[in-house]
């Protein structure tokens, strides 16, 4: 039944076994994109009961059968899109954007009532979601208001590279003005909570500088961002910088995790780690994201690999432990 969780074969979790906590929710994604397919090749590689699906049953079911993938039955699928409509595959639609907005504010509304224990979310199109009226950014400000976050960041995870980002989806030329003390003081903050909760009781933390080189080409930002620095220390926080982000990415095994002043200084180094996650932090909540986007070039050639959304799934599975 649309918007109803039900198992694909009426299967249901008795409780007091190891997966009777609640579910962890995967949403759709995009269904022009590369978003059902890496969800249902994860899923059948993963071999993961304990799942809901967030998005279109009819685009689910017929992934599936373009993969010959076997039937999941320990899955459920919670469908609040109903028919997606003809759509082509590789390119932005309202109507895609549309069903992936749909899927997005289900997951959003079944994690903020504990239906689910985290929330997976397969890649989107900004501008297939703009045209179906979206308004923020991107999903993580999307999130961040509708859980009433009042502090947020997006963490890009790998396993040897993990950074938070101060600004995300910004021009260059509006970056500088958002490096204030006050934020880059925040988003250290919230790595730092992060990583004590990973286990790490004293991590050590880099802050990337805004400039080529440090302060050799600043014009106050570095300023701004040494006393964000010293802040942090004074709190606790063995934080160390700003230092250039070439010579920190180059260094990168001597912290535990480090703050970036944009979304490239941290992307780059973090895609070429390989099988990166997208999480979001200060939600209260478990939010991942495989850490790229909709492939539109090869959407439905059935090339698209699943290594990032199951690394985003196993995460999300032990964040919400």
């Amino acid at each position: 039944m649309k918007g109803k969780v039900s198992g694909v074969r009426g299967s249901k979790v008795r409780a007091g076994t190891a997966e009777s906590a609640a579910p962890i929710g995967v949403t759709m994604g995009d269904p022009a994109g590369v978003g059902p397919e890496i969800v249902i090749k994860a899923l059948a590689g993963l071999r993961l009961r304990n799942l809901v699906l967030v998005g279109s049953r009819r685009v689910f079911e017929e992934e599936q059968r373009r993969q010959s993938a076997v039937a999941l039955p320990g899955n459920a699928v919670s469908d609040p899109v109903g028919r997606v409509g003809r759509f082509s595959m590789g390119k932005e639609q309202k109507r895609c954007g549309a069903a992936a907005l749909a899927s997005l504010e289900h997951g959003v509304e079944l994690l903020r009532r504990g239906e689910i224990r985290a929330l997976v979310t397969a890649p989107v199109s900004k501008q297939a979601l703009r045209m179906a009226g979206f308004r923020w950014p991107g999903q993580t400000e999307f999130l961040a208001e509708r859980l009433g976050a009042k502090r947020h960041a997006m963490l890009a995870w790998t396993r040897r590279f993990k950074a938070v980002f101060v600004t995300i989806h910004l021009p260059l030329s509006l970056v500088a003005r958002r490096i204030t003390t006050a934020a880059v003081l925040e988003k250290t903050e919230l790595l730092h909570g992060f990583l004590v909760r990973e286990g790490n009781s004293e991590p050590r933390i880099g802050v990337m500088s805004f400039n080529p080189h440090g302060s050799e080409f600043s014009r106050g930002e570095e300023v701004r961002i040494r006393e964000a620095v010293r802040r942090a220390r004074r709190a606790g926080i063995d934080a160390h910088g700003p230092v250039p982000a070439d010579a920190l990415v180059a260094r990168s095994g001597d912290y535990d995790g480090c703050v970036a002043m944009y979304h490239d200084q941290a992307m780059i180094p973090a895609k070429m780690a390989g099988n990166g996650v997208n999480v979001t932090l200060g939600l209260g909540r478990v939010r991942t994201s495989p850490l790229h986007g909709v492939a539109f070039d090869i959407a439905g050639t059935g090339r698209a690999s699943s290594g990032s959304m199951e690394a985003a799934i196993r995460l999300a599975r032990r964040l919400g432990s």
